[in-house]
């Protein structure tokens, strides 16, 4: 009998009534294709499909909240200046 497994993705379920961000953004190569798959991982794990525009700023936000250095950096008082737009 075959062992299903269920996969885990670091991403959260997205909700989907949130307001969309307008993100440009152009890949090539491995992490177009990388990010294709995601894209993909994501449909099957959730059990729906989410356009790039949602997905991308969720996995930003994701990796930045994950990113210990960076969190650190923000904590030490550097990131009290706000950056420039």
């Amino acid at each position: 009998m075959a062992r299903e497994t269920k996969t885990t993705l670091a991403l959260p379920k997205i909700d989907l009534e949130e307001k969309a961000l307008d993100v440009r953004l152009r890949l090539k190569g491995k992490a177009a294709l990388d990010l294709a798959d995601y894209q993909r991982a994501y449909a099957e794990t959730n059990g729906h499909s989410v356009e790039l525009d949602q997905l991308v700023p969720h996995m930003l936000a994701t990796f930045i909240e994950a990113d210990r250095g960076f969190q650190t950096w923000r904590k030490s008082g550097a990131g009290k200046t706000p950056a420039a737009a």
